[in-house]
């Protein structure tokens, strides 16, 4: 948790010192494919994707001629369904702070195409987890339960087309979700989005 604090208040500081830059705010919103990578003592686990939801306000400040800084405070649902006649599907809703470099690459006089990459931290707000017609809460902070933390890995790519801005992303978490040293689990989710940002011409 101190972790993710000082990184929104990094996060917030850069935004105030940038003031001589070019700044964009906006809404962004999506669909995420989430699942999770699972191992432990020898063995792995079969998973299938879900489906949720990421939205929430981003900045987008730019740097130089192409060159632009872009991060957010995303609420984003992740989670994953295990196969099998016991299977369990995890729904975890977490707060998530992108920090991405982006390069545009100007297509017309209205349109850019851009990479994006840069690390990424999230909290876990709360989750559940389902079998059968049973619903439960999932721990958090318990020995072998579930970690709130998570960092990774983001790297995407979209079109500007004036205000609007539609980009196709993939975060690859890296830290294990699982506070047991014996079992890791890990993020990882495509998520296709598009933003409004107002002010821009």
């Amino acid at each position: 948790m101190k972790k993710f604090t000082t990184l929104l208040i990094f996060a917030f500081m850069l935004t105030l010192v940038s003031e001589s830059y070019s700044q964009t705010f906006g809404i962004k919103g999506g669909l995420n494919f989430a699942n999770m990578t699972y191992s432990g003592e020898g063995t792995s686990a079969s998973a299938k994707s879900i489906i949720g939801i990421h939205v929430g306000p981003v900045a987008d400040i730019k740097l130089l001629e192409n060159l632009s800084f872009n991060a957010g405070l995303i609420f984003s649902i992740k989670g994953t369904k295990t196969e099998g006649s016991s299977g369990v599907t995890s729904t975890l809703n977490y707060l998530v702070v992108p920090l991405n470099i982006a390069y545009k690459f100007p297509i017309s006089e209205s349109a850019k195409f851009f990479l994006q990459a840069g690390p990424y931290v999230g909290y876990a707000l709360s989750g559940k987890a389902k079998y059968s017609d049973v619903t439960e809460n999932v721990k958090f902070g318990e020995k072998g339960g579930m970690k709130r933390g998570d960092f990774g890995l983001g790297f995407g790519a979209g079109l500007e087309f004036g205000v609007i801005v539609a980009s196709l992303n993939y975060e690859l978490g890296l830290s294990n979700l699982i506070d047991d040293s014996n079992y890791k689990s890990k993020n990882k989710v495509l998520q296709i989005s598009v933003a409004y940002m107002f002010g821009k011409k």
